[in-house]
Order: C-alpha cells, then sequence, then structure tokens
C-alpha cells in the first residue's frame, strides 16, 4: 500500500502516466461526487500530460445532479460501452475490482496494466500500481495533491472537479475526515478557480422535485429504536414508481434521517430494479458500521459504509 508522505509513489504514477498513451477510466457502481469528479478530473490530468486515447467507464452513467462537470458528459454507462481496450486500466474510489461492475470486468481484463487510487481502509490493493490512502477524504483529495505535487497546470475545470469530489465525500465539511489538509486542498483549488458556492448550489439545491418528495417519504416512514439512538427507513421499489423517482433521488437521504440529536446510526434500506436489497448505513462516531457491513460482504468507511443482498427487502 503506498505511503502519500512519499514523493516516490507519485512518482510512480507519474512514471507510469509517460510511459502509456491509452487509458480506460472506472469509477463505482451508483457513482457519487467523489467518483464522477475524480473521474472527470484523472482525464484532464492525463490530456493535461499529452495523452491523446482517454475513455470514461460507469456501469450506471452519472447522476443528473453532476451533469456540469466538464467531461462529464464523455462517461459510457453498461448500454454505451463498446469493446474498448487500452494500456491502463485506471480504477478511482474503487474498494475492488467488482466494484466497477460486472459488466465492465472483461474491459478491466483487457487492460494491461491496472492502476488504483482510493481512499477506502478497506481497499487490500488489487493493482500493479496502488495509491491508497485511507486518512484522505476523498479520492479527489489523493488526485489534488497529485496534481499539486506534480506542478501540472491546475485548469478551472480541473479544480471545479476535484473541488467537487472533496466537498461531496466530507459532507459540505461536516464530516470527522475533514480535516487541515483538506481545506489546504481546496484553498489552492478556489485559487485556481473552483466556485465553492456555485458548485455548492449545482450538486444540492438543484435536485429534482421527486427527491424531495423521496425524501419526504423516507422521514414519513421514520423508525427508531434504542432510545432514539438508532433510525432507519425503508423504501420500496414500488415507492419509485409511486413517485417517479429513480434511483439517485436517494442520494443523500441516509445523512437527512440521522439529523437530530442522539442519533448515533441511521440506516436506508432501499430496492434496487432487479429486487435486491441495497443498505446503507452512516454512524455518528461510536458506532463502526463499516464493520457491520464487511460482515454482509460489503463496505466503506468506519463511519459511512454499505452493502446489497439478494435477501429480500422484507
Amino acid at each position: 500500500m503506498a505511503n502519500l508522505n512519499e514523493a516516490a509513489d507519485f512518482t510512480a504514477l507519474r512514471e507510469l502516466i509517460a510511459n502509456h498513451n491509452s487509458f480506460i477510466i472506472f469509477g463505482h457502481i451508483n457513482p457519487d461526487g467523489d467518483s464522477i469528479g475524480a473521474m472527470c478530473a484523472a482525464a484532464l490530468i492525463l490530456e493535461t500530460m499529452g495523452k491523446t486515447d482517454v475513455r470514461l467507464y460507469s456501469r450506471d452513467g452519472k447522476p443528473t445532479f453532476l451533469s456540469f462537470l466538464p467531461g462529464a458528459d464523455r462517461i459510457q454507462n453498461r448500454q454505451t460501452a463498446g469493446k474498448h481496450s487500452a494500456e491502463v486500466a485506471l480504477l478511482l474510489d474503487c474498494g475492488g475490482p467488482k466494484r466497477i461492475g460486472d459488466e465492465f470486468l472483461h474491459l478491466l481484463e483487457s487492460a494491461g496494466t491496472v492502476a488504483v487510487v482510493d481512499h477506502h481502509a478497506t481497499n487490500g490493493g488489487f493493482g500493479k500500481l496502488n495509491i491508497i490512502d485511507p486518512d484522505a477524504s476523498s479520492t479527489c483529495e489523493i488526485l489534488a495533491r497529485f496534481v499539486l505535487d506534480s506542478k501540472i497546470e491546475v485548469s478551472a475545470e480541473l479544480a471545479t472537479c476535484l473541488y467537487t469530489g472533496i466537498m461531496y465525500d466530507t459532507g459540505r465539511f461536516l464530516h470527522s475526515n475533514t480535516t487541515s489538509a483538506v481545506f489546504q486542498a481546496c484553498a489552492e483549488l478556489v485559487r485556481f478557480g473552483a466556485d465553492p458556492s456555485d458548485i455548492a448550489a449545482k450538486v444540492f439545491k438543484q435536485r429534482s422535485q421527486a427527491r424531495l418528495r423521496m425524501l419526504g417519504y423516507a422521514l414519513n416512514n421514520l423508525h427508531t429504536a434504542e432510545n432514539n439512538a438508532i433510525s432507519w427507513t425503508t423504501i420500496e421499489r414500488k415507492v419509485f414508481e409511486d413517485l417517479s423517482a429513480i434511483d439517485e433521488d436517494t442520494e443523500g437521504i441516509v445523512e437527512e434521517i440521522g439529523a437530530y440529536a442522539g442519533c448515533e446510526a441511521h440506516v436506508v434500506f432501499g430496492q434496487t430494479p432487479e429486487g435486491r436489497t441495497r443498505v446503507s448505513m452512516r454512524s455518528a462516531g461510536r458506532v463502526n458500521v463499516g464493520d457491520i457491513c464487511a460482515e454482509f460482504g460489503g463496505g466503506g468507511h468506519d463511519y459511512a459504509a454499505g452493502f446489497r443482498s439478494k435477501e429480500p427487502i422484507e
């Protein structure tokens, strides 16, 4: 596992980029702001470094509220992806290879070299090159350090992508992963042209009406236990149909149902279009939900994690 305090680790990544021209970039399934931000940022970084064959793949495409990110329109999903091979497959924000989705594993297997940049503690390092820093707030924070360490030209577009990912994975700088290093990186990105107010408005204040209706449903069907220390809500597939909602309309709801005094852990049980159960867990800091999710084959972070199950939602 790479130690980001050692310049040699970034040197290895610089050398990998310098020695190859064709790259395929992957984010994780059900992508969030850090995943899409990192993908778009990586494409801009590679092209700034002179690479001409760069493609982006996200099994589930991109959430509508992240469509403003430069390069997001280039992302191919499972319906539009072709059979493209490349010298290097770059996996971002993926704790394991299957996080890109089974539909894309053939693309991964066809790549000459696999490189991983991630901040999940559960990532054991499955690439030929692994830059994994569990102390980083986000994959975008790691990429921001790479850019600044490598003295790569930072355009306003690149700064916007990186700032968005950091802002998103720190929960608008509310989570415990908001460190002095986060603010230092963001200060540099703002200096290069990222607009905090504009980015926050586009990500958090321009969601669909269906998302508001979904939040209302989740709150109206909130359950608690253990003297209100635990809260949860369940969203069956029929609710999506009734509210004309899509999967991305549940994004962030797990944080909302724990936003009251005394809540220690909060959970959303959702249902995928295929009928599988999708579980998202968050913790205020005393409950390690990462360990709980790992017991069910999932993972993430100590205080933010999830898993999927073939078991029915009820």
